[in-house]
């Protein structure tokens, strides 16, 4: 193109919006004052809230997590973008509902980056039989995926008795208690193992604490357990507080819940956010132990406990648990004595289970030929029952370790005794009884009785004596017994 062609591209190009607003003028006989300052001024475009959060997305995610070093939580991320996003929009409040559920997922989608984001459970699901429960947040559900079992199964497992006695609640296990006022510190607090450094429990809820959590704490006191409380700074915060050692409505409390922050000297450095107070605050304030400057500062600002990194909140806690004293929890010395008996007893069992798993792999082990239906029928009859519990059923008839079991576990393959046992022909048993015989020898004693009676209700003209002597006393029986589940004869 000639320079005339670009001149008069640019100049069209450049009065396009001159002949626009003209004609707009001329329908309304005027130009209005902020359309003639846009026409007049060159303003730089503004910057988007979506554009100035996926550029600092990155930096405040590495912020959160010290650099990816441990999990971090939503709303640290909002924390730690807030202050780059607001001076850029030169704004003063950043809403965090949007941040969080919008901006920073929409962020997620699209770049993809390998990162350990915390979200809070917004549910749970529960397996049948073991009752596992799991959150549905992102790090538990990541969790489960990773441990999910494999369709193999090992015939021969390894003993492995728990070196952990099997407690439930504070006894020989804990004597302290860390109630956090969010649920999303809870996947942060097991990735550093703050429960195990201290052996403190931890409890959390979303709003103010309930009646059973009260109750919980009530209880643990009378046992010695000391209750701790982390909160936010601000009105409920100081609230949750107050409610935890008077108790909610209809519940007790525990007064001895000691208070761990945040308070006005843990604050400095961090972020804060205004707030607009509803109704008189001051008096609530006072009740639940704030402090007058407290009060005058929480009359328009408050601060979180996502306001800290990662990395800031664990070494935080971690001074203020060894500052009141929280340490390791370690029972009388009675207690350590009979730890001490039941360790031994298990390693030595331990030892004698490898010398029987090698056995029983050197055995010739007979599977039932009619195990499915066996397994099915037990099903139907008791549909509560998982299909693996069944099958210990059926190799255990009796209950464990209270009789021989139907399967016993063969030291060496056996075989039946060679006497002078006669076959089915020598005892005249008839071709129908040796086919119940050998049908029956493959049924755990404990349902014969049943299986008898249905064969009896069909219609089945079958001596039972005839019946029994050809299972027990021939060579045939005998052999069936060996190869299937073992009968005993009373």
């Amino acid at each position: 193109m000639s320079l005339k062609d670009d001149l008069g591209s640019a100049l069209k190009k450049v009065g396009g919006k001159w002949k626009k607003a003209k004609r707009h003028a001329d329908k309304n006989d005027r130009v209005t004052a902020p359309r003639m300052h846009r026409m007049r001024y060159y303003t730089e475009p503004k910057e988007s809230i979506r554009g100035v959060a996926f550029e600092v997305m990155e930096s405040a995610y590495m912020k959160a997590s010290s650099n990816g070093k441990y999990p971090a939580n939503a709303r640290q991320i909002y924390y730690a973008a807030r202050p780059e996003i607001l001076k850029r929009l030169d704004k003063d409040e950043l809403n965090s509902q949007y941040f969080t559920q919008t901006l920073l997922k929409d962020y997620l989608e699209e770049r993809r980056p390998s990162w350990d984001v915390v979200w809070d459970a917004r549910g749970h699901i529960m397996e049948p039989h073991t009752r596992e429960v799991i959150g549905l947040g992102g790090l538990e559900v990541r969790d489960y995926i990773k441990r999910f079992t494999s369709k193999e199964i090992n015939s021969t497992p390894t003993l492995e008795p728990d070196r952990l006695l099997q407690t439930t609640g504070p006894v020989h296990r804990f004597s302290n208690v860390l109630f956090i006022e969010k649920e999303g510190f809870n996947p942060l607090m097991e990735a550093v193992s703050i429960p195990e450094k201290f052996d403190i429990a931890i409890t959390s809820s979303k709003g103010m604490p309930v009646a059973a959590l009260c109750d919980l704490l009530s209880k643990m006191e009378e046992l010695e357990v000391t209750a701790y409380c982390l909160h936010d700074f601000d009105v409920s915060g100081f609230t949750i507080l107050k409610t935890l050692k008077r108790g909610a409505r209809g519940s007790h409390g525990s007064g001895k819940v000691i208070d761990l922050g945040l308070r006005f000297d843990d604050i400095q450095g961090l972020q804060s956010e205004p707030v607009t107070p509803r109704g008189n605050i001051s008096r609530t304030l006072r009740q639940a132990g704030a402090t007058k400057e407290e009060i005058e500062f929480l009359q328009g600002e408050r601060v979180e406990l996502n306001a800290m990194t990662s990395e800031e909140f664990i070494h935080w806690l971690e001074a203020k648990l060894t500052k009141v004293g929280v340490k390791k929890y370690v029972p009388e010395e009675v207690y350590l004595g009979e730890a001490y008996k039941r360790a031994l007893y298990l390693t030595r069992l331990v030892e004698r289970e490898k010398e029987l798993r090698e056995e029983f792999k050197k055995s010739e082990i007979v599977i039932p030929d009619n195990l499915v239906e066996d397994v099915n029928e037990a099903l139907s009859d008791d549909s509560e029952k998982s299909w693996d519990e069944t099958i210990w059923d059926i190799v255990n008839p009796n209950g464990t370790g209270d009789s021989e079991p139907a399967s016993p576990i063969p030291t060496v393959k056996t075989e039946p005794p060679e006497e002078s046992a006669p076959t089915f022909s020598e005892l005249g048993v008839s071709p129908e009884v040796a086919d119940r015989c050998i049908k029956l020898a493959k049924i755990p004693e404990a349902k014969i009785d049943t299986i008898l009676d249905k064969m009896g209700k069909k219609g089945l003209d079958i001596d039972m004596e005839q019946l029994m002597n050809a299972l027990f006393f021939t060579k045939e029986g005998q052999k069936t017994i060996i190869k299937g589940r073992k009968i005993k004869k009373d």
